[in-house]
């Protein structure tokens, strides 16, 4: 293995509940298919039986369900689980962690690494990657992906299987088979976002570069900003402003090359565009709780940003520097337009066509084509509705006003934060969001990520310095929310 975070001084610590929130054909039991795949299963039970530990039995000779007969066809061990009624299959080296539905026809379709590797020791090989890039949770490694096919054919086929058996694992109150595996990857990487060697990493200042890929040296943005900024407000109150993106419009996500985590709003149901998660992530962590420090460490570290995911939208962001903290943020430079909302004005969506549509325009500026696309580029929403209430601007690809930037960057750190919002219909153009002032009850803070007083859950503080600071005066209200907490549960 090469370069992946190695998570293994993190995997004793506890981390809570909401720390952490964390092709064959199908098989048809009448077809001739069908028959010789038991006739495939019966050669290999004479030659070899899945092993069995005390909390399992083998399945009945020549009685196999649809998940068996996949499983046993690839080579694949399992474990039948005792002492329950649905007969679950346990899979993987530990045969402990992850489940398979006994009638799951989506067997085969799952990654094999979810089969081959224990999920609370494995870390993805990053030379398996193109630029060690890796992507995906790390389940899904170019090797594999030979194997059994990726993209958008892969995810429908996996689409429509799953459809005909989620309700089996939703009944358990369990997920398929590769999201409790990347449930795994979750909480591990949960204990690393929380431990001593990120508290650490929050204490400076960072100087990131923010480009957008494909288009490096004609748009980007250098910025300073604290390390400890929480990854939900880094995309609020900073990314949005410096590079020009319209606020609380659309979803994001934060990709971490090491190991492949996804870390976005994932319960925050305000984007639209969270839809596509499952084809293109499979699964995000949330955001809540993870500083900036999280994904950039040291000098030269790089992780991803894509905002809108229909779209995608993919920024680099590279460390440059570290310097002295400080509690302010600050756009250095930059160059470059931001791109139009909803792609107006491109023949395709996203960075890639933005990088062809800059190419053209560079040549000839003034042709039709051009007057066209910056016509209807101008009449995007970052554009045409600017956030702070100003006049609508004209989209002028080549150029960037510094100090308009500055003032949009201005006003979002005085002003309030955005709100996760649940359970509600996402967000469309003039619709209205949920804002907050809410800071740490000790130094005021509003860039880190808050942590509530464990006892009362009345105070959020930014650090474990700032609660020990506060517990003095804090002290005599916890315990009294504490002992009416107590007095309620008893009744």
């Amino acid at each position: 293995m090469s370069g992946g975070i190695d998570y293994s001084k993190w995997d004793n610590l506890s981390v809570s509940d909401s720390d952490a929130s964390s092709v064959d054909d199908d098989l048809d039991g009448g077809s001739p298919e069908f028959e010789n795949e038991r006739n495939f299963i019966s050669s290999i039970i004479q030659q070899s039986t899945p092993t069995n530990s005390n909390n399992a039995s083998s399945s009945p000779s020549g009685d196999y369900s649809t998940a068996e007969i996949a499983l046993l066809k690839n080579g694949i061990a399992y474990e039948k689980e005792k002492d329950n009624d649905v007969g679950w299959l346990l899979i993987g080296p530990s045969k402990n962690d992850i489940r398979v539905h006994p009638d799951d026809k989506s067997t085969h379709l799952y990654s094999s690494i979810i089969y081959t590797e224990d999920p609370n020791t494995y870390i993805p090989d990053r030379t398996e990657y193109k630029d060690e890039r890796v992507e995906k949770w790390g389940i899904e490694p170019p090797s594999r992906q030979e194997e059994g096919g990726d993209g958008i054919e892969s995810f429908m086929a996996r689409m429509m299987m799953s459809s005909n058996t989620s309700w089996e694992y939703d009944e358990h109150n369990l997920e398929n088979p590769e999201m409790q595996f990347i449930d795994i990857l979750i909480r591990r990487r949960s204990k690393y976002n929380n431990s001593d060697a990120i508290t650490e990493a929050m204490k400076f200042t960072y100087v990131v570069r923010i480009e957008l890929c494909e288009c490096e040296n004609d748009v980007w943005r250098r910025i300073r900003v604290p390390s400890g900024i929480g990854l939900s407000v880094f995309h609020d109150q900073v990314v949005c402003p410096v590079m020009g993106w319209s606020r609380g419009y659309h979803g994001y996500a934060f990709e971490d090359p090491r190991d492949g985590t996804i870390i976005g709003p994932a319960k925050n149901s305000a984007y639209i565009d969270t839809m596509h998660v499952p084809m293109i992530y499979k699964k995000i962590m949330d955001d809540k709780g993870c500083p900036l420090a999280a994904l950039l460490m040291k000098k030269g570290d790089v992780a991803y940003y894509n905002y809108d995911l229909g779209d995608c939208w993919m920024h680099r962001l590279v460390l440059e520097d570290i310097v002295a903290e400080e509690d302010s943020v600050t756009l250095m430079a930059g160059k470059g337009a931001c791109p139009p909302e909803d792609s107006n004005g491109l023949d395709s969506k996203g960075f890639s066509a933005y990088a062809d549509f800059l190419k053209d325009y560079k040549r000839k500026p003034k042709s039709p084509k051009m007057k066209d696309a910056v016509k209807e580029a101008s009449g995007a929403i970052n554009y045409s509705q600017p956030w702070d209430g100003s006049p609508p601007m004209k989209f002028q690809p080549l150029e960037f006003n510094i100090e308009y930037h500055r003032r949009l960057l201005s006003l979002m750190i005085a002003g309030p934060a955005l709100k996760t919002q649940r359970g509600r219909m996402a967000m469309m153009p003039g619709a209205k969001y949920k804002e907050s002032f809410k800071g740490c009850d000790n130094c005021g803070n509003r860039l880190k990520p808050l942590s509530k007083c464990l006892g009362c859950r009345k105070v959020s503080y930014c650090s474990r310095e700032c609660q020990v600071q506060a517990w003095k005066e804090h002290k005599p209200e916890c315990k009294k929310h504490s002992a009416k907490k107590s007095k309620s549960k008893k009744k």
